[in-house]
């Protein structure tokens, strides 16, 4: 039996999310089979709680170690070096073998390398695009699908750093992405998302299909009677993103048709900042009487209210990963309806199961809940088709998948062929900051998918990233401060490159691998050209050659075109 230690930046009973849910139902069933289970999680700092302080829960089937969350900006919730001090003291009170991470923003990412260092096998569940999108959502601040994972500088050019310098937010996508990659195993419990991580080449490890399941022996098949009112339910987070104003908007058109009066009745449960609104335009009369706010609800009363529902609906604008709450609906033989983008198109077997339509589209939402009040057979037809298939999502299959896996997971996973770059430096302008933003925002261009470039942070850098390090780049203003990481590299036999007018130059030229640089351009030409060196092999390219590749990379394809006038 393993010593298991589940991670997870929220847990039962402070939120019932996806993630949330599924990562208390693994570690019930694991301790339940005998295996020996501690839960590090964490919390909102409420009442006389402080953000950082560590308590421990008593009372459940295994310990449970909360800490009140600091921060979950982007900026904050990715390095947190004090909770890992708090999380390795867990680890050694448990002597984890074996470390299961769900979702980790607000914990911190670097907990997985820290993992890794202390001795324990280790594996990842991702339930969202965190690896890849600093948002999760893959939604653009105005509310677009991205479709291009190298453009995170359109919602966030740049993020502030704790010592007060502003970085290209490249930076943090590449910390977080060598962090994942560090795991012995990544899951993604839909099709989709293990395809999105593998297309966007973000991550080097490879992302391994492992559906969550759904416990069916504790989700009874309810046949509901075909009669008015239909009952829709929502159980969601009330954001932007879960497609709530779309949701709003057609049962808005759908009170407006007089032939439907008392013929159907909406159920939003859950919490989130558009509830407020909600409240509002219930009590304004918006949508007459056909829509009730049950508010946050604990579980056990949502599958009551699941009980009663003859359709569930979710009208997310962002990809899903695997929703719980169609799961759920497959579960208990309830009908679906669902957007159709992400993990959603696994679930919902259009015209079978449910109906699929077009995120943010209200009239196709409407006309899809309309179909089932004006053909109320629909709702046992389709319910049914989901009773016969709960069996291929029962959560038992997942779980003994699961111990296969924490009995074959090898005790280290080989080390990806990252080529990781610590950087050091003060900015001496804002315009030197924007400069720096463009060059890494840019950089994918001249990059080789195949062997990705990590510009780390030194302030992230651990002993696991030094010791996979094959560069120290010193940019800006740069003095007796970094001189301690000039001494770490030059003695590790790691390159230092440095700008030509800065006082280590000089210092580092007793190094045996040293370069100087003019340019940002330069710097970053040499940076490139690391990705021709064979294997991990420290070592600095022609400045000549390697600049001219990268800016043959990011020049325009007008720069290569000749104008009519010199033809003629």
């Amino acid at each position: 039996m393993s010593r298991i230690v589940v991670v997870s930046n929220l847990f039962p009973p402070v939120v019932m999310g996806g993630a949330e849910i599924v990562a208390h139902r693994q570690a019930t069933a694991l301790a339940a089979e005998g295996h020996t289970v501690a839960v590090f999680a964490g919390g909102y700092a409420e009442g006389e709680r402080e953000p950082g302080s560590l308590t421990l829960e008593s009372g459940n089937d295994f310990p449970i170690y909360r800490l009140a969350l600091t921060s979950l900006h982007p900026s904050e919730n990715f390095y947190r070096p004090e909770e890992e001090r708090r999380f390795l003291s867990v680890l050694a009170t448990h002597q984890a073998d074996l470390v299961h991470f769900h979702n980790v923003a607000g914990l911190g990412y670097n907990l997985i390398p820290a993992a890794k260092a202390f001795g324990a096998r280790v594996i990842v569940t991702l339930h969202d695009h965190g690896g890849f999108c600093f948002k999760n959502t893959l939604l653009r601040n105005d509310g677009r699908l991205c479709t291009d994972s190298e453009d995170c500088a359109v919602c966030l050019p740049a993020m502030g750093a704790a010592e007060g310098e502003i970085l290209p937010i490249r930076m943090r996508r590449d910390y977080v992405a060598w962090c994942l990659s560090q795991a012995d195993q990544l899951l993604s419990p839909s099709a989709y998302l293990a395809e999105a991580f593998a297309s966007t080449q973000v991550v080097s490890r490879p992302v391994q299909h492992l559906s969550n399941g759904i416990p069916t022996t504790s989700i009874a098949v309810e046949t509901k009677p075909a009669i008015p009112p239909i009952r829709f339910t929502c159980f969601s987070y009330l954001g932007e993103h879960k497609g709530i104003a779309t949701l709003l908007n057609a049962a808005e058109a759908l009170a407006q048709d007089p032939a439907l009066d008392g013929l159907w009745q909406l159920t939003i449960a859950g919490h989130g900042h558009l509830g407020d609104g909600l409240t509002q335009d219930i009590a304004a009369g918006r949508f007459g009487t056909g829509v009730q706010f049950a508010g946050r609800l604990p579980h056990a009363e949502a599958l009551a209210c699941l009980a009663r529902t003859h359709v569930v609906v979710l009208a997310s604008h962002w990809p899903e990963n695997e929703p719980v709450t169609l799961l759920e609906a497959i579960a208990s033989g309830t009908a679906q309806i669902a957007t159709r983008i992400g993990g959603n198109r696994e679930l919902v077997d259009e015209d079978q199961s449910g109906f699929l339509v077009e995120p943010g589209n209200t009239t196709d939402l409407a006309d899809a809940m309309r179909r089932f009040i004006q053909y109320p057979d629909l709702v046992q037809r389709f319910g049914t088709h989901n009773a016969q298939r709960r069996v291929r999502f029962d959560e038992a299959h997942t779980l003994d998948r699961l111990k296969t896996l924490y009995e074959t997971l090898p005790a280290a996973a080989p080390e990806a062929d990252d080529i990781v770059v610590v950087c050091a430096g003060r900015a001496p302008s804002p315009a030197f900051s924007r400069k720096l933003q463009m060059m890494l925002g840019r950089f994918h261009l001249a990059e080789d998918m195949d062997r990705r470039v990590r510009f780390v942070w030194h302030a992230w850098a651990g002993s696991s990233v030094w010791r996979q390090a094959q560069l120290l780049w010193l940019w800006g203003e740069t003095g007796t401060a970094e001189l301690p990481l000039v001494t770490r590299a030059l003695r590790a036999g790691i390159p230092v490159l440095a700008p030509q007018d800065s006082p280590l130059a000089d210092a580092t030229k007793a190094g045996s691998v040293v370069g100087v640089y003019a340019s940002l351009l330069e710097a970053v030409g040499q940076i490139a050209a690391l990705q021709d060196m064979p294997g991990n092999q420290p070592g600095l390219s022609c400045a000549g050659t390697s600049t001219a590749r990268f800016l043959n990379a990011i020049a325009p394809r007008a720069s290569f075109h000749l104008p009519v006038r010199a033809l003629t």
